[in-house]
């Protein structure tokens, strides 16, 4: 496990799902936003490669990557983590986090992933290394992804109870993280 944090005070565009917004409107009409109901919408980010989108919903963010990939933070998430500057400008606030990729030693939060968040190694398949089920959907990220850990929750023996992370394409970890 390494530790990592976005880059200092990155400036992000990011949108309200369910606000009248031309920038969402353009992913709907590209197919990268799909809105599934009155509330609910599919987000076809790198990772969701196996024909259904990660699933978002009204008042939850949408963030798109360096290859305008649009991808969801849940609301409570961005909000805490990010701070609203003008318009669709937010300041990203820099915090450290757990990250793990297949150069590193296998770790107990990943054992832990495996057996209990249904995280899948596919040694056979380079380009969909890792599956698991995210956001309502099953995604996929090639070999040479990280892991991000966005927390991790023990007991009071120190034994892990639960664990929130995404994978993060290997293009875009380099130009939105640094390693601490």
């Amino acid at each position: 496990m390494f530790q990592i944090k976005k880059t200092t005070g990155k400036m992000v565009t990011a949108y309200r799902l369910g606000d009248d917004n031309s920038a969402v409107a353009a992913l709907i009409a590209a197919g990268k936003i799909k809105q599934t109901g009155d509330d609910t919408y599919e987000i076809f980010s790198q990772e969701a490669v196996n024909g259904k989108g990660e699933v978002a919903h009204k008042g939850d963010y949408v963030k798109v990557d360096s290859t305008g990939a649009p991808y969801p933070n849940a609301a409570a998430f961005f909000e805490r983590n990010h701070r609203h500057i003008v318009g669709d400008q937010y300041e990203q606030i820099p915090q450290p986090l757990a990250a793990w990729d297949v150069n590193e030693p296998m770790s107990e939060e990943v054992q832990f992933l495996i057996a209990h968040k249904g995280l899948v190694i596919n040694e056979d398949d380079e380009s969909r290394y890792f599956n698991a089920e995210l956001w309502g959907t099953m995604l996929s990220a090639a070999k040479d992804a990280v892991i991000c850990f966005y927390s991790v929750t023990r007991d009071d023996n120190g034994v892990i109870t639960d664990a929130d992370f995404n994978f993060i394409a290997r293009e875009e970890f380099g130009k939105t993280y640094e390693v601490c």
